[in-house]
Order: structure tokens, then C-alpha cells, then sequence
């Protein structure tokens, strides 16, 4: 092999808690796999102590869902930390679903899962992506979400941690 030719590897992207407004345990994917303009595909590798699981069904397929919402956050973190390196996450919000499909009742232990998730209408605030949970070319979990994204929106740091009051017996 020729020295000065290296290589192609994928290019490198941020750890996804850069990415994404969210910390352990409620961060749930491990990686951004790929990005472009529209879309982005992120990894979860399910374990015995991947939160929401039981020994008996692994995590639930509805969670897909929150995978696809947290792909959705990570596809928007990395679009504005691409025009501004350093930037932070911004909080959105998951509106909810029209569609959703599951093909599996869970995820066991053990499986590798991505998330793709397509741009498909955006306006201002207001977001609709396709989304799909795979393993392998198995499509698991499919859903067009609906996201809300206010301009004004807090980052994490801004956030206070509690907008309850309590009082004490």
C-alpha cells in the first residue's frame, strides 16, 4: 500500500452528550454514526443496564420512540455546533406521534440498534421527522414525530433544576 494514500474513514462527531440536552441515566444513544443536511443516524447498543430494561423483555419497542426524539436532538445539536463549533444543545420538546409502528415487542440484550432520522418539514420553531429504529436491515420501530424547538429555548446550563415548589409536612 502506497504511504501517502490513507485510508477513508468516517469522519469523526462529537460525543452525542455534546449533542443532545440530556444527561445519565435519560441520555439513551451511545453515538452519531452520520450527518448531512437532512438526516442522521445514531447507535444504542442495548445492555443488561440499559435503562428501561427487564430481565425478562428487555427494553420495551415504545422507547423507540425516545430514541428517535433523542436522534432527532442530536441531528440539531450537530447542525448548530457545525455552524458554530462549541455551541450548545438547545432544549426541544417532542410534540408527539400521527404514526408509529413496532415490529418486535423489545430490544434484548446484546442488540445494536440505529436510529435514522429524516429532516422533513421544518418552520421556524416546528419540526416533522421520519424516523426508524433498525437492527441489521430489520426496521424494528418506525414513527413521524412532531418537535417543537422555541428560539428562545434554555440550554442545559441555563435550565433550573426545579420548577416545583415544595414545602415540607
Amino acid at each position: 500500500m502506497n504511504a501517502s494514500v490513507k485510508p477513508a474513514f468516517p469522519p469523526a462527531f462529537p460525543p452525542v452528550e455534546t449533542l443532545v440536552p440530556h444527561a445519565a441515566p435519560m441520555l439513551l444513544i451511545d453515538r452519531v454514526l452520520n450527518a448531512d443536511a437532512e438526516s442522521l443516524t445514531a447507535e444504542v447498543r442495548i445492555t443488561k443496564n440499559s435503562l428501561f430494561f427487564t430481565p425478562t423483555h428487555g427494553v420495551p419497542a415504545y422507547v423507540g420512540i425516545e430514541y428517535i426524539a433523542q436522534s432527532v436532538a442530536a441531528y440539531s445539536g450537530w447542525r448548530a455546533q457545525s455552524a458554530a463549533p462549541g455551541t450548545a444543545p438547545k432544549i426541544g420538546y417532542l410534540l408527539g406521534t400521527r404514526k408509529m409502528t413496532m415490529a418486535c415487542d423489545g430490544f434484548a440484550d446484546g442488540d445494536a440498534l440505529s436510529i435514522h432520522v429524516q429532516n422533513i418539514f421544518e418552520d421556524g420553531e416546528m419540526g416533522v421527522f421520519d424516523g426508524e429504529v433498525r437492527k441489521g436491515d430489520e426496521i424494528l420501530v418506525s414513527a413521524r414525530i412532531n418537535v417543537y424547538q422555541p428560539d428562545d429555548a434554555a440550554t442545559p446550563s441555563e435550565t433550573p433544576t426545579s420548577n416545583q415548589e415544595t414545602t415540607k409536612p
